[in-house]
């Protein structure tokens, strides 16, 4: 009998909850996983001049974007006072993040719930009422920039950022 070699006896790793999604780190706008690895030198100047506070240092002192109660801008103020080539203002958008509603959302179950709506400053989130009786909440995602100020008012933490690129094409 073979040993998996995903499977771990720990304590630790029987508590985890197997329910819970890898969470991919987000790169701030105009940078991606690439330049961020090969330019970055972990001085954290991008993370002291963020104003919305919603960057962070990961695990090797690179910045990653956590939206815990906050929204980006797209101040720019990361991409001035980055010394390194790790931005890339030339993309015509900062990234490709569109927000997603998951499954749970409240107002699929019948619950009157419109909190990412009502902070959307795209107002890229809308209500289609031919699904009675609350209507559902849809993205349009030409509007979306992935801001993520809708990610932290969602009370069942059902909104998520997802690269827009990486979804199929609709048939």
């Amino acid at each position: 009998m073979s040993a998996d070699p995903k499977f771990s006896a720990s304590r630790r790793s029987f508590l985890r909850l197997r329910s819970q999604p890898k969470v991919d780190v987000i790169r701030p706008p105009w940078s991606d996983e690439t330049s961020v690895r090969a330019e970055c030198t972990s001085c954290n100047a991008c993370i002291e001049a963020c104003p919305e506070s919603i960057l962070q240092a990961d695990a090797d002192g690179r910045p990653m974007v956590v939206f815990d109660g906050g929204e980006c801008t797209f101040c720019q103020k990361c991409v001035i006072s980055c010394e390194a080539q790790v931005f890339d203002l030339t993309r015509e958008q900062p990234w490709s993040l569109k927000a997603e509603i998951q499954q749970g959302c409240l107002q699929d179950q019948g619950i009157s719930c419109q909190l990412c709506r009502d902070s959307c400053p795209q107002s890229a989130i809308r209500v289609d009422l031919t699904k009675r009786p609350f209507g559902r909440l849809k993205i349009d995602t030409d509007l979306c920039n992935g801001c993520g100020a809708c990610l932290s008012t969602c009370p069942q933490n059902v909104l998520a950022l997802k690269d827009a690129r990486l979804e199929p094409e609709a048939a």
